[in-house]
């Protein structure tokens, strides 16, 4: 029994050679939110904290409190402004952080934007927001079947599927670093902003997808505070991406709000996928 143990181990080992992966740490879904652990390093102090995977970001977010409490950052007047994905825009402090590590990786003078996340999300607000500059330096792999993400130096060849996307060098009007997918949403052809930071799906009115009820639910963002308002919610409404049929759960928007429909990780539940920056490519996997 110890013999085929330690084979199957050397197997192991072997196939993971082979396909490039280099680390894996746990994740956390909660909240429609991917949760992984990051240690944030400035001025030599180091926390561990629970960070935010947000494709919807362009670059990463700290919590105004935490940086000052916690990180011993000091704050002078704002230098920055920042938009949230709606186009409303806030006065923030930009300050590049020593370091910050995920997995088995170590970032160093990480560009880093300080937002009173503590204020505006209260008991939902995440201490760090992982964005897309630190997304995009390597091959991060979620794994949402067995709740971890891993680090590969090449893509596996077993993906099932590779969906596209475009980002602000196809589009004008697109966000630094962001993730756009093309498809259909209740048969009409659209691009899709795939906001893994979103805790809902979000549809524009002028689909003209009909609700099937009204429901009660909080919302929040990086301008806005937490606040429960009553929205409509379009239920199992039919979405293709590429080959592949989903039936999401939208709740409406005016165009004010979102120019386009946007997604979060929903769709992907129980599914293992792998953000590639440099390719624009994301890879579902069997």
């Amino acid at each position: 029994m110890l013999n085929i143990n330690f084979r199957y181990l050397l197997f192991i080992l072997f196939v993971s050679q082979i396909l490039g992966l280099k680390a894996q740490t746990p994740l956390t879904i909660a909240n429609h939110w991917i949760f992984i652990n990051v240690t944030v390093s400035h001025q030599e102090a180091s926390h561990n904290v629970q960070g935010l995977i947000d494709t919807g970001a362009s670059i990463c977010l700290i919590d105004s409190t935490f940086a000052v409490d916690s990180c011993h950052i000091k704050i002078a007047l704002s230098n920055a402004t920042i938009g949230n994905t709606s186009g409303k825009r806030i006065n923030s402090f930009s300050i590049n952080l020593d370091s910050i590590s995920m997995g088995d990786r170590i970032y160093s003078n990480v560009c880093c934007y300080l937002v009173d996340l503590a204020g505006k999300l209260k008991q939902y607000a995440p201490k760090f927001i992982i964005g897309g500059d630190v997304l995009k330096r390597d091959l991060w792999c979620f794994d949402l079947n067995q709740n971890v993400m891993k680090r590969y130096d090449t893509v596996p060849a077993n993906s099932k599927r590779t969906l596209s996307w475009k980002n602000h060098e196809d589009y004008s009007d697109a966000a630094l670093n962001s993730i756009y997918l093309e498809g259909k949403i209740s048969g009409k052809k659209t691009r899709i902003f795939f906001d893994t930071g979103s805790r809902k799906n979000e549809l524009p009115e002028y689909f003209k997808v009909l609700p099937t009820k009204d429901i009660e639910i909080e919302s929040a963002n990086i301008a806005d505070k937490l606040t429960l308002k009553e929205e409509k919610l379009c239920e199992n409404t039919p979405v293709e991406i590429a080959e592949d049929k989903y039936l999401v759960n939208f709740f409406l928007t005016s165009k004010a709000v979102n120019k386009y429909p946007r997604m979060n990780t929903d769709f992907l539940l129980g599914k293992i996928f792998l953000l590639n920056y440099k390719k624009k490519c994301l890879y579902v996997f069997n």
